[in-house]
């Protein structure tokens, strides 16, 4: 999979957005980030450490959310960034707007 193809499901169904600016009260062309893949932990079990793709950011300064996508699940999820600097996993959501309405 590749970033292109993330950016394709995410683009695909924020078309039924009225506006980008304003989904869920972000502004998607800020909140969106090149989709990366990243080491994630499960939040039930800290020894389970796995790479997913972060594709959104809901701040800059990392105290907010991420929505990640798993390629081996097709679903997207939430997770937070520990204060040990550790993206932790809280759980998938099935699509992207599932995921951003359920932060």
């Amino acid at each position: 999979m590749t970033a292109q193809e993330i950016k394709d499901i995410i683009d695909l169904e924020l078309r039924s957005e009225a506006d980008i600016h304003h989904v869920f009260g972000l502004d998607m062309t800020k909140c969106l980030i090149e989709p990366i893949k990243q080491k994630y932990r499960c939040a039930n079990n800290s020894n389970n450490l796995y790479e997913l793709w972060t594709v959104l950011e809901e701040t800059r300064d990392a105290d907010g959310y991420r929505i990640y996508y798993d390629e081996n699940t097709e679903m997207f999820g939430l997770a937070i960034q520990s204060n040990k600097d550790v993206l932790i996993d809280i759980g998938s959501y099935g699509t992207f707007l599932k995921a951003l309405y359920s932060m």
